[in-house]
């Protein structure tokens, strides 16, 4: 018998390759929950799967650059895990922060999610991603975060944005 070697792949590819596993994972949940779930249930379901997105994410990156209890690096955190879809399809996505005093403000103009998934189910994608994912993301950080939805592109708005203050 002769040994068989997996072919090389570049940290671009498997980077894409779990990416699209990602999408695919969160396809078929979506599409199960859609057809044997009530809509309560739907947003339920999708509510846990993103905070766990966030919190799995939020262990590693909080770790990997060392962030602390911050609105400004609370900012970066969510900067980091935003930034996975502009990486992926960079026209697609513009993501930027600001900063003034110990409030912080989260711009997403397009996103991909929202285009490829969110916008195909019954939900509301702005409790999904500002209660569950980036929450999950923060609680990582330590200390108290609130986030506020300020627009959102199911609401009609033209982009997402949120604000980012911690809890005393």
């Amino acid at each position: 018998m002769q040994p068989l070697l997996c072919p090389a792949m570049s940290v671009d590819d498997k980077y894409r390759t779990l990416y699209a596993a990602l999408m695919g994972v969160f396809n078929d949940i979506a599409l199960y929950a859609r057809e044997n779930l009530d809509r309560q249930q739907l947003q339920e379901i999708i509510n846990a799967a993103m905070h766990g997105v966030g919190q799995s994410a939020g262990k590693r990156l909080v770790r990997v650059y060392q962030l602390k209890p911050t609105v400004e690096d609370a900012l970066k955190l969510l900067l980091l895990l935003n930034n996975e879809s502009l990486a992926y399809l960079p026209k697609l996505k513009q993501i930027y922060a600001e900063i003034d005093g110990d409030v912080g403000y989260l711009t997403i103009r397009r996103d991909p999610w929202y285009d490829w998934y969110f916008k195909h189910i019954e939900i509301d994608c702005s409790v999904s991603c500002s209660q569950h994912e980036f929450m999950g993301l923060l609680s990582e950080l330590g200390g108290k975060f609130k986030v506020e939805v300020l627009e959102a592109l199911p609401k009609g708005d033209e982009r997402c944005r949120f604000r980012i203050t911690r809890e005393r």
